[in-house]
């Protein structure tokens, strides 16, 4: 056999600390479930049902007695420590590194560095898991104890699973893994299951450190349906904190049969279920799992799917009625119209609902629609995270009057708010303006690619960073670059002015990068430059805006088109310690370069003269101002006898008068 060790990745988590994104969260944008529809690659695989010859049925499956067997030689007995019964889980976050032959010789040596492993069956890179003699090393894996988490992918059309000899090596890397009892997180990306749960039935009913289990991009038939019900079934039942179910093809029944037997994982928090040709019946199936009293779930992802009328409504109802859920996501479910939206939004309004993040992105809202959330939120105390962004155009200019008409609420709890690519007209923007200044929680506003508001509505929505109750931290107003020109940003300029919030101002294209426009002249940008620090004096500087920190560039975006100041300024606002800005700011403008304007001190109260001497000369350019002080103002510093007895406060104030 090669010593290449195929398309086998691993990582090492004990350096490393975070949460992969495998359900879409957190992405760019703020677009919670379009990870799920582009990273769940719908695969054309070849068919591979996982059947083998007659030694699987021989000795494919681990017998009960061979787990015990696998149990007592792996050391745990099949148990999971008491440290780890009551640990949230948390998926790992690895950067994955070619596994060659050292790391092998690692990985045999149980080294706890290597706690993450990729698997992939693919034919394409040099290294290839189909050379590996997995018979011969599949202890690697089966008896390691300090691996934690494993993916294993099929990738592509270019594996060939009809060759005997390469379908007996996957099918003795399954017996592997069904021996391991270290792995938290286990991760299948397959076209076609076919028999894997029936070889990998002992790892779930045996691995009590098993916490999360995704199975991406798979077409689940009856049998493997069923086999796959019976693998959950085998696992510990209060093991289990999370399972992703994403681009899985699979019919009506099959998908409620998976959630019924959900119904016995008491611990699980986060569920992922994106099936593709499927309607949504099996919702009633999900909306008892989510009126169980014992039910846990924190998160549901439910992007994508085929849910009609009925599966919203059934929702809708169950979340009326549940306290625990705090995160959906129902983005992409166009089959769903404004009636079934009216119905569901009403657990908005039922003191029951515990939801703080809801993700309706890329729906048919429709008017009554849009309206029945805006009153649902009147009372609303709890949801932080509202996404309406893409609305296919099913709402009119009409509805969002109607939607900021209603949507002011003192006691509102929202944070973070998505418009983008929708229908609000420049006629609407002082509506946005009053409803979002009376919710004093708003942090972040996302108006990306709204190409009905011309610059005069942008000018309008300025006002709101004015506004006494705005604590707004991000503004996203990317792809409207028609519109955004140098009157739009000297307006924001202004109102930048007092406002101590911002801290992200988006005006570029749909990158996000703030100097991505060219309708902005160095006009617009100075304007901007001299809010952050006016140089005229240095009370102006001190009174500048130190908040304003990024429009969401990184320092090699596009720098170079920006004023140098512009840049410098945003650079000197990251700093946390305001007064530690101003200082900076202060320094650079008015006390370096030989530019030492002593005036500006003379202008300042003699009691606290000495204190801005101290805070301005902190640094090494302490000693140039001390010195230009000095020979500025002799009087200051004569200590004969007679001034300190006597005289001293007369001269500081005559001084003080002259100046």
């Amino acid at each position: 056999m090669e010593n290449a060790i195929g398309n086998v990745l691993v990582g090492d988590t004990a350096e490393r600390g975070g949460r992969a994104d495998a359900a879409g969260e957190g992405v760019s944008e703020d677009e919670r479930g379009e990870a799920v529809d582009s990273d769940c690659d719908e695969s054309d695989d070849d068919d591979f049902n996982g059947e083998v010859t007659s030694d699987h049925e021989h000795d494919g499956d681990v017998s009960e007695r061979g787990d015990d067997c696998a149990d007592e030689a792996n050391g745990n007995d099949g148990e999971e420590s008491d440290d780890d019964e009551e640990e949230d889980y948390e998926d790992s976050d690895s950067e994955w590194f070619e596994f060659d032959e050292e790391t092998l010789l690692q990985m045999k040596r149980n080294d706890p560095n290597v706690t993450s492993a990729e698997v992939r069956f693919d034919d394409v890179d040099d290294y290839n898991a189909f050379d590996v003699d997995w018979e011969r090393e599949g202890d690697c894996i089966g008896k390691n104890t300090h691996l934690k988490s494993l993916i294993m992918a099929m990738m592509g059309t270019h594996y060939n699973m009809d060759d005997e000899d390469r379908r007996a090596n996957v099918v003795a890397f399954y017996r592997a893994v069904a021996r391991n009892r270290s792995i938290r997180h286990i991760s299948m990306r397959h076209g076609h299951i076919g028999d894997m749960f029936e070889i990998l039935s002992p790892f779930f009913g045996h691995n009590h450190n098993l916490r999360g289990v995704d199975i991406w991009g798979s077409d689940l038939d009856e049998r493997s349906t069923r086999l796959l019900v019976s693998a959950l079934s085998r696992c510990k039942t209060t093991s289990l904190r999370t399972i992703k179910l994403c681009s899985t093809q699979i019919d009506n029944e099959g998908a409620a049969k998976i959630v019924n037997a959900l119904a016995v994982h008491n611990n699980l928090k986060e569920v992922t279920l994106c099936f593709r040709n499927t309607v949504g019946d099996w919702c009633t199936a999900l909306a008892q799992l989510l009126l169980n009293p014992m039910s846990k779930i924190e998160d549901l992802i439910l992007g994508y799917n085929h849910l009609m009328d009925e599966g919203a409504i059934a929702l809708g109802n169950a979340l009326a009625n549940n306290s625990t859920l705090k995160k959906l996501s129902l983005n992409g479910n166009v089959s769903v119209t404004s009636t079934g939206w009216v119905a569901f939004s009403s657990c908005l309004a039922n003191h029951n609902s515990s939801l703080e993040v809801l993700n309706l992105r890329g729906n048919n809202i429709g008017d009554d629609g849009v309206t029945a959330f805006a009153n649902a939120l009147v009372n609303n105390t709890k949801l932080t995270d509202l996404d309406l962004s893409h609305t296919q155009g099913s709402v009119s200019s009409v509805g969002w009057r109607t939607f900021f008409n209603l949507l002011r609420n003192p006691n509102s709890a929202l944070e973070n708010l998505h418009l983008s690519a929708n229908n609000i007209i420049d006629g609407s923007v002082a509506l946005v303006v009053d409803a979002l200044g009376s919710i004093s929680s708003l942090k972040y506003l996302d108006l990306r690619s709204n190409h009905s508001i011309i610059a005069s509505g942008w000018m309008t929505l300025s006002n709101l960073l004015r506004h006494p109750n705005c604590i707004l931290e991000e503004l996203h107003l990317e792809d409207n670059d028609d519109s955004i020109n140098d009157e739009v940003v000297i307006a924001f300029a202004n109102s930048l002015a007092n406002n101590i919030s911002l801290k992200a101002l988006c005006l570029g294209d749909y990158s996000g990068i703030i100097g991505d426009n060219t309708n902005i002249t160095p006009r617009g940008w100075s304007a901007l430059a001299n809010t952050l620090c006016n140089k005229s004096s240095i009370d102006s500087i001190y009174a500048s805006n130190h908040t304003l920190q990024t429009g969401s560039f990184s320092e090699s975006d596009l720098l170079i088109d920006l004023p140098s100041d512009f840049v410098s300024s945003l650079q000197l606002n990251q700093n946390n310690n305001k007064f530690e800005v101003a200082r900076e700011k202060i320094l650079q403008h008015h006390f370096c370069n030989g530019d030492i304007n002593i005036q500006e001190l003379l202008e300042i109260e003699l009691q606290v003269m000495c204190h801005a001497i101290a805070w301005i000369g902190r640094d090494g350019t302490g000693f140039p101002l001390l010195y230009h002080l000095v020979r500025s103002m002799p009087a200051l510093f004569d200590f004969d006898s007679q001034g300190k007895a006597n005289g001293t406060g007369a001269k500081r104030q005559r001084i003080c008068e002259k100046g």
